[in-house]
Parts: C-alpha cells; sequence; structure tokens
C-alpha cells in the first residue's frame, strides 16, 4: 500500500531530483506549488521503488498526478501501481494533470485503455520572457501604453527585490486585498502567501515589489522551474492603479528572470476575467493537461 504523507521541508531535495528528471513545464512538477497548497487541496505524496506517488483532491475526489519515475525506474511500472491503488481503496482510476507527452505514451502502451479530456481551466500560460520584457508589437501595444502611463503618472515608483524587511509589508498588503475581494479560495491563498514568506530561504523563492509614497502597492512572488522557464507563483497589485500589474510583472521579469527563454503564469482556473487578462499577453504556448480515466472500451477491469 502506497504510504502518502504531507510534504516537508525536508522532502525538498528528493522531489526536486524527481522532477529534475524531465524539462517539466507545469507548476504541479514543483515541489514550491506542492507544499503551499497540500492543505487546501488535500495534496500528499509517496515513493516506491525508485517512483514518486502525488495524490491530490483530498477525500471528496481523489486523483493521482501521473508517477514520476525516477532515474532507475520506468514509468510503465508507476502506472501499474497506480492502478493497483486505485483498485486496493475502491476507488476509480483517475490522473490529472496528464501531459501530451504522458498522454502518448499511454495510449501507445494500451490504445483502448484510457479516455482523456483536456482540462482547459487548468491549461498553463507559458510566455515567452523577451515578449513580457519589450511588449513589442500590435499585440502587445495596449500593454505596453499602460505600463508607460504608469511610469509617467508615477515618476517616483520604486522597484526593489523582495527581502525579508519587505515581508511583512506585502502581507499588510495581500490582507487589503482579501478585504475587497471576495473570490473563492482567496484566504487559502493568503495563509500560502504567508507560508512561503516564512520559509522563503529554504523554498529558493526570489520576488519583486513596487513602493509608491512608501507603500508596498504590488508584489510578485517566483522561482526556477527549470533551465528554460520561470515560474510566477503570486501577483498582487492595487487594482485601481492603472498600468500597475504590468509594471510589477514587466519589472520582476526584467530584473529576475530575464536569462529564461520562457516565463509560466499558470492556469486561469476557468475564471473569465482572469482567463482574459492572460490571453490579453498572448501566450506562446499552454502547458497542456488533460484528465484520464477508464476507457468504456479498456480491456482491463475497471474495479
Amino acid at each position: 500500500m502506497l504510504d502518502f504523507k504531507r510534504f516537508e521541508l525536508k522532502d525538498k531535495p528528493l522531489i526536486d531530483a524527481y522532477f529534475a528528471e524531465h524539462h517539466y513545464e507545469a507548476s504541479d512538477n514543483c515541489f514550491t506549488t506542492l507544499y503551499m497548497w497540500q492543505d487546501p487541496y488535500g495534496i500528499r505524496w509517496a515513493e516506491e521503488d525508485g517512483v514518486l506517488y502525488i495524490l491530490g483532491g483530498g477525500k471528496r475526489d481523489p486523483f493521482l498526478l501521473p508517477p514520476f519515475a525516477g532515474k532507475d525506474a520506468k514509468f510503465v511500472d508507476g502506472l501499474e501501481r497506480a492502478k493497483e491503488w486505485f483498485k486496493q481503496n475502491n476507488l476509480k482510476f483517475q490522473l490529472k494533470g496528464v501531459n501530451p507527452i504522458i498522454m502518448e505514451r499511454m495510449q501507445k502502451l494500451c490504445p483502448d485503455c484510457y479516455e482523456f479530456t483536456p482540462d482547459r481551466d487548468n491549461f498553463e500560460y507559458i510566455y515567452k520572457s523577451q515578449d513580457l520584457i519589450n511588449l513589442s508589437g500590435k499585440k502587445l501595444r495596449q500593454k505596453k501604453n499602460h505600463l508607460n502611463q504608469f511610469r509617467m503618472q508615477y515618476t517616483n515608483y520604486e522597484y526593489m527585490p523582495l527581502t525579508e524587511d519587505l515581508f511583512a509589508d506585502c502581507i499588510a498588503t495581500a490582507e487589503s486585498w482579501v478585504e475587497t475581494h471576495h473570490e473563492e479560495g482567496i484566504e487559502d491563498e493568503l495563509e500560502a502567501i504567508k507560508l512561503l514568506f516564512e520559509h522563503w530561504d529554504e523554498l529558493g523563492l526570489v520576488g519583486g515589489a513596487i513602493k509608491l509614497f512608501g507603500r508596498v502597492e504590488a508584489f510578485t512572488i517566483g522561482e526556477p522551474l527549470n533551465d528554460r522557464i520561470a515560474l510566477i507563483h503570486i501577483e498582487k497589485a492595487n487594482p485601481t492603479i492603472r498600468g500597475l500589474y504590468q509594471a510589477i510583472n514587466n519589472e520582476f521579469i526584467r530584473h529576475e528572470f530575464a536569462n529564461y527563454e520562457f516565463i509560466n503564469r499558470e492556469e486561469d482556473m476557468g475564471l473569465p476575467g482572469l482567463r482574459k487578462a492572460k490571453e490579453s499577453y498572448h501566450p506562446d504556448h499552454f502547458a497542456e493537461k488533460y484528465d484520464a480515466v477508464y476507457s468504456d472500451i479498456c480491456p482491463l477491469p475497471a474495479e
């Protein structure tokens, strides 16, 4: 029986080693993401015979991510063990976060075994870093106009790297956001932000903030996902200040991630406003995710 447990900071080197085996593009394949969201989303992990298993969905709708095979293990063995686990627990077989490469491998292993459904709400937006820095061309002209307007109106704004002396101010900014917004899960996000600040160095995070008139009005937190992609975990800005979101996005990437080819700004969760905002930056591509269940014509027993 797989022994699923909480993510602890001491587990980071082991988890990182599994993710380093491949150039994953999705935020699911990042220790920090799993660590910061493990309580709201019931995320746990287990390891057996050189394979990493990640459980999500809590008790309400449990699922596994595709198994992560270590250097001396095989994906197919992990997949078979995952099937056994679902059967042992009287649960339907359900994988989430299946990327196109894994989907192709599963189809080759058994063409009639699985049904795949695109999880569009959780597709992650991948942008070219230089596009976000330069905002060149007709497609991004409006973004550049907002940024230029902000810089002209707030000539005294100050961008600075996030350091411990700014953490309290950033938390105050996030708490103000919670008071004026009522989206589902927003308080979980506030607790996640506090957790990141509490373990900043251990998690290897970087961040940036913009101060106006001595007050932090925007901040963002990210980290390298691999040697080509940087990942943005958190971005908060005062929505009443025109161009501030464009400014914190542009300044952070320009200062911290200019040497990375791509920036992952995560999913839109199916929220219309967030989808419109992310699409308006014209992503280079998506980190696509699919759900996988047994096909109705599957020759393998689903129970």
